[in-house]
């Protein structure tokens, strides 16, 4: 489909007489292809051509990469440049009543230039795999970093005395199977202090120059409880230890517990029924979007600080239908999300800029995607405010008042007026502010020029603030931004 949902291409990858659930669908971008499994004749995989998707390169039956049964599982493309292989997490369907460690995840060849040929598993003689002696798991999330090559893999456990939500890391930047499988290093992470909420539903890596900071959904399995989920965030830039039953292909004793636990940086929202995350981040600000179980898409911002400020509702459906796990931005202007409910999908908008008609309704959002466009006169987002000057939320402004004033003491005439706001311009804009009342100008013309972002006005002798004809509140202020341009 393009971006707008409208279809381009269709293939039919379902047999009429055999039921087939496709179950592996990744892009393998660096080949121009896409890979897709599914249990058709005991299993198979293809490789389509990623900018036609009619065009098959390769296939293959009997082979299963993906989960037999109707389990979660995920997959994603890992390696170095040179060797790229399928990441693939989930639940041993085919373990035996008998066998004492599983497999649960595995790297198979993307090439058929690889050693053993395009979807082989094995590498050096031995299985590129980890194996667990936890039989329940369930796989949620995974993707590789780029720089440096790590990957990260999180599931939810089950055992008969507790659940655990782990991350399983591994360095991807080693050439070999073995040597990434060997590079396992793996944490417990828990929410949160108020209860304990131990299976992890949706999460999400927010975009960050330092470090890897990660928001997870948590559940504590309560349908009734109007907390039953929490938002939190975490930083798994260095995970490191084991945890007890996972280890890599062949490794005697199976991971040796290590009591490494990761406790959330922030506990952000909390709310009934949580069911996806996704995250942008707009200079120091982090912005969530968050799907909910009745149906919701929830907006919330966070400051540098991770302190959240108040949630907006963006869309509600009609019935009520869950948000599924995973939502993707437009890969065209990020201002659009989409969002699975049951069989639809849709295309919801995320910056609501138009809304907002004043420039004090616009700064009174404090929404760090919109700000006020001072040629359009208007509240757009900063790429729709060209050639001009943008004046939108500073970073502190949810710990700050936007808008402030204070009479000094002993006096009549001296008002100190602050207002907080950030500016972006592509020029070297001249900044001047007056106070009026109704049409008069309210300064007496004796005060220093304005300098960005402060200003000062000295009222006239008869102006009082207490009493008469003139009370503060009736004051209205409004700033100005232009460029110093020859032709103004």
């Amino acid at each position: 489909m393009s971006h707008d949902l409208y279809e381009e291409k269709r293939k039919d990858i379902t047999n009429a007489t055999e039921h087939n659930r496709v179950n592996i669908l990744v892009p393998f971008d660096l080949n121009s292809t896409l890979i897709t499994c599914g249990t058709l004749n005991n299993g198979y995989c293809e490789v389509l051509d990623i900018n036609d998707i009619t065009n098959s390169i390769y296939y293959e039956s009997n082979i299963l990469i993906g989960p037999r049964q109707d389990e979660k599982s995920v997959a994603f493309i890992a390696g170095t440049s040179s060797s790229r292989y399928l990441l693939v997490g989930k639940k041993d369907d085919d373990a035996k009543y008998q066998d004492t460690s599983y497999s649960v995840v595995t790297l198979w060849n993307t090439l058929q230039s690889q050693a053993g040929g395009i979807f082989s598993i094995f590498s050096q003689g031995s299985i590129g795999s980890i194996q667990s002696t936890v039989r329940d798991v369930e796989f949620v999330d995974g993707f590789q970093r780029v720089s440096p090559s790590e990957s990260y893999l999180f599931l939810n456990t089950k055992t008969d005395s507790e659940r655990k939500v782990l991350v399983l890391w591994m360095n991807s930047s080693k050439e070999k199977k073995r040597e990434i499988i060997k590079s396992l290093q793996a944490a417990t992470i828990r929410c949160c202090s108020d209860k304990a909420r131990p299976v992890l539903v949706a999460c999400t890596v927010i975009p960050s120059v330092n470090g890897v900071i990660w928001a997870g959904v948590f559940s504590a399995q309560n349908q009734q409880d109007p907390e039953n989920s929490a938002l939190a965030l975490y930083d798994i830039s260095n995970v490191k230890g084991r945890v007890k039953g996972f280890c890599a292909f062949g490794e005697k004793p199976c991971g040796s517990e290590s009591d490494t636990e990761l406790q959330p940086l922030s506990v952000v929202f909390k709310y009934s029924s949580m069911s996806a995350v996704a995250a942008v981040r707009s200079g120091s600000w982090i912005v969530l979007f968050i799907g909910t179980s009745d149906g919701q898409l929830i907006k919330l911002v966070l400051d540098e600080k991770f302190t959240p400020g108040c949630p907006t509702v963006l869309f509600k459906s009609d019935d009520e239908r869950a948000v599924f796990p995973r939502m993707h931005f437009d890969p065209v202007d990020f201002k659009h999300i989409y969002i699975a409910l049951r069989k639809q999908l849709r295309r919801v908008s995320v910056v609501l800029c138009a809304k907002y008609i004043t420039l004090k309704d616009c700064r009174a959002a404090l929404d760090p995607l919109c700000g006020w466009c001072v040629n359009t006169q208007r509240c757009s987002t900063q790429d729709e405010c060209s050639d001009t000057s943008w004046v939108s939320i500073p970073k502190n402004s949810l710990q700050t008042q936007l808008f402030s004033f204070q009479m000094a003491e002993n006096s009549s005439r001296k008002i100190s007026l602050h207002l907080s706001l950030s500016l972006e311009s592509t020029g070297n804009p001249a900044f001047s502010c007056t106070f009026t009342k109704e049409s008069d100008i309210l300064c007496d013309g004796s005060d220093p020029p304005a300098v960005f972002p402060n200003c000062s006005c000295s009222l006239p002798d008869q102006l009082q603030y207490t009493g008469g004809w003139f009370s503060f509140s009736e004051v209205f202020m409004c700033y100005m931004i232009v460029y110093d341009h020859k032709h103004f």
